[in-house]
């Protein structure tokens, strides 16, 4: 690959991101909506899609910019001067071409700096939490931790190696029942690697506007909350799960993002998806979701062409 074609690369990638961003941002809450219906399970993987959409539609089009710029046969731009770009990094730093090519460069350093910096602070947290929980517990078995404390608290923790922590107050609470089901629900969290695809979801939105990862944590989260309920219906009658819920609903720790709570989400919807459950078959759903996602691919697709002679064009323009 030629310097010219990386700046290409470079240029369309960022700039589908940018335009991708933007547009989930705008209709996260509709899409949100639109797969409410579908199996929590699935939604969930649905709601980490999303996520990973600008990233994947961005490198999708940054490789077929250079690997097929001729792809559909348009021709709306003129120019297909490949070559004259090949000696750019030979521009001085203060030209037209020296500045865009180095501004495209360090943006995207930046982008790669903000997702690791957002990784470390998100695990960091999250050992944080973890360690102040277990000075105030003791080990139960494998997974569980005690903690002597008047304050109901249920929550699951940790990326690697997550570990649950139920309080002696849950029993006082909830009952023994509602105990059982409040430790199988954290359990099913763990099984199923939810605080993983949290984690995955927190750096996936490090470059989000804050309403966009809001709309998308909120979604992952009532999501996962609600295939553990269904996972625990299975040895429970979903009646003492919902009074369960009630029993715990008031009662909130200050955790943080990575840390699963029995009674996170949205109550009435989690109570209302156990007592009258009304989801779509995931067949359905999937056959949904991939045309969808093959209808946008191919829109990208289409623009390969226009868009590597458009960036080439402007960077040309700018060289004199």
């Amino acid at each position: 690959m030629t310097g010219g074609e990386a700046i290409i690369v470079l240029s369309a990638g960022l700039g589908i991101f940018a335009v991708s961003t933007a547009g989930l941002t705008f209709a996260a809450p509709g899409l949100i909506r639109a797969i409410r219906r579908v199996q929590p399970a699935l939604r969930a993987s649905f709601v980490l899609t999303l996520a990973a959409a600008p990233y994947v539609l961005g490198a999708f089009v940054a490789l077929g910019v250079v690997f097929f710029p001729h792809a559909v046969a348009l021709e709306l731009t003129p120019v297909h001067r490949h070559d004259s770009l090949s000696g750019w990094a030979g521009h001085g730093a203060l030209t037209g071409p020296g500045i865009s090519a180095w501004t495209m460069v360090l943006i995207a350093v930046l982008l790669l700096l903000r997702i690791g910096q957002a990784s470390i602070a998100a695990i960091v947290e999250t050992q944080r939490l973890k360690r102040t929980l277990e000075r105030v517990s003791i080990r139960r078995d494998n997974v569980v931790r005690r903690i002597a404390s008047d304050q109901p608290l249920a929550l699951a923790v940790g990326v690697l190696r997550p570990a649950i922590y139920l309080s002696d107050a849950v029993a006082d609470r909830a009952g023994a029942e509602g105990s059982a089901i409040i430790e199988a629900h954290e359990r099913a969290h763990l099984a199923r690697g939810d605080l993983a695809a949290r984690f995955v979801l927190e750096v996936l939105c490090s470059l989000f506007p804050d309403t966009a990862k809001a709309h998308l944590r909120q979604a992952l989260v009532l999501a996962q909350e609600q295939a553990c309920d269904r996972a625990v219906a299975l040895h429970h009658a979903p009646i003492r799960i919902a009074e369960t819920l009630v029993r715990m609903e008031r009662v909130h720790a200050n955790a943080c993002a990575l840390s699963a709570q029995f009674q996170d989400a949205d109550i009435t919807l989690r109570v209302r998806a156990l007592l009258e459950p009304d989801f779509e078959a995931p067949a359905r759903s999937i056959a949904r979701a991939s045309a969808s996602g093959g209808v946008l691919l191919f829109a990208a697709f289409l623009a390969l062409e226009p868009l590597h002679h458009k960036i080439e064009s402007l960077f040309l323009t700018l060289g004199g």
